[in-house]
Formats: structure tokens, sequence, C-alpha cells
């Protein structure tokens, strides 16, 4: 085997177990928000945007993951996580973790998250306990009535632990 094809095979091996792991973070955390009454909002559905056509190659990987959940007894609030994994205003992949109270729950959307994280020009600080945004993008004020976002580096997370104690409880306290 050639050393380039050997460094792709790993590639992909790598690319495999990576995203087993974030897929681990997800369940362990789902288990953990179903028993706080929250569940998932769009069943077992990690990534959108995702791309088959031989002309959008960049999109035959996601380029983020994510999780939300819904709540019966607080119908316009959705909570989520998102690890994004590569956008043109980060260094190393991100979680993301926030929670948007929506005036009309049928305008929420899957990456509403990112979308709040990444469209403010202010400059965030990870590990920052929380950051609530007001927006220039009137399409944003008009949907969403409160935001309370927070991140970390995805690779801070290394155990369940981690996750209880960095992701779910953090998720818990917004």
């Amino acid at each position: 085997m050639s050393k380039k094809g050997k460094n792709i095979t790993e590639a992909f091996q790598f690319m495999h177990t990576f995203f087993s792991e974030v897929a681990q973070l997800f369940i362990k955390l789902d288990d953990l928000m179903e028993k706080e009454g929250w569940i998932s909002a769009r069943g077992n559905t990690t990534t959108i945007d995702v791309s088959k056509d031989l002309l959008r190659p960049k999109k035959w990987l996601p380029e983020e993951s994510f999780r939300l959940y819904e709540n019966k007894d607080i119908p316009n609030v959705r909570k989520g996580i998102i690890a994004s994994y590569v956008h043109k205003n980060i260094e190393e992949p991100l979680l993301i973790i926030g929670a948007i109270t929506y005036n009309n729950i049928g305008e929420a959307e899957d990456l509403d998250i990112l979308k709040i994280w990444f469209c403010d020009k202010k400059q965030k600080n990870l590990n920052k306990a929380y950051f609530e945004f007001e927006y220039e993008n009137e399409e944003l004020r008009n949907k969403i009535k409160k935001n309370v976002l927070c991140a970390m580096e995805l690779v801070d997370i290394n155990s369940e632990e981690d996750i209880n104690n960095k992701v779910f409880k953090k998720m818990m306290e917004l």
C-alpha cells in the first residue's frame, strides 16, 4: 500500500472513530435530558445539509452535528447542542450549547443555535458562563424572544463525567 493510500484509510478510520465518540456524547446527553423531561425534538437526526451531489464534495461530510430537545411543559423553548467541526470563524471544533425561547415554535430551525452563535460580530470567549444576544438580523429578532448560549472546545469533553459536569449541567442551567 502506498503512503498516500494508507493516510487516506487512516483518515477515514479516524473520522469513523471521531463520529462514534460524538454519537456517544449525544446518546449520554439524550439519557440525561430525558430524565429531566426533555426529549429529542428531531428523533435520531444529527446532521443536515450533507450532500450526495457530485458537484458538492465539500458537503459529503457534515460540518456540524446537533441534538435538539423539547419539553411539553415549556412548549416555546428548545434546548440544544451543536458540535461545530468546521466553520470560517473557528480554529478547532466547538460544542455550542443553547436555550432558545421562540415567539412561535413553528419557526424553529435545526441550526438556530449555530446561526445565533456565528451571526453576532461581538467577540465571544469560550468557557464564559453564558451569552445573551440581541441581533442585528431582523429575521432573528422577530423569530426569537430570548436565547442564552455558551460554548467550549469539543476536545475538552473526554469522559462521561465531563458530559455530566461540563455539558448537561450547563444545559440545565440555561
